[in-house]
């Protein structure tokens, strides 16, 4: 009987085995003419017009970041208030803890909006 990593080690050198004798099948048997008209992008017969990658502002993405934290924090305090009556003996405990965890993200929040981090100008 093998061992868990013998097992997973024999089964990773089977399929970069059977990757790499895929690839080189696929090598070897098929026809490789290239030109430059198979180069080019080809979208739904219509020639390309402009570049395929465009340039975003930097607060495309700060705005997603933003929105991931104030996500995330749905999903910490969320459980809490499903359990908040079950959790009555250590209630003002609870409630500090998820005020203060409210607090510091506000806190990011003001950084955030006097860093100019929300405006679009």
């Amino acid at each position: 009987m093998m061992s868990g990593f013998g097992t997973i080690a024999m089964y990773l050198a089977m399929s970069v085995i059977g990757v790499g004798a895929m690839f080189l099948m696929s090598r070897a048997l098929g026809p490789f003419r290239p030109t430059p008209t198979k180069a080019t992008t080809y979208e739904c017969g219509v020639p390309l017009l402009a570049a395929g990658h465009n340039r975003y502002s930097i607060k495309y993405y700060l705005v997603a970041v933003l929105f991931l934290i104030f996500d995330i924090e749905t999903v910490l305090i969320y459980p809490l208030g499903v359990r908040y009556s079950s959790m009555a003996h250590n209630s003002w405990a609870l409630f500090f803890e998820i005020f203060i965890f409210v607090a510091i993200l506000l806190a990011g929040l003001v950084y955030a909006i006097k860093r100019g981090a929300i405006d679009w100008d």
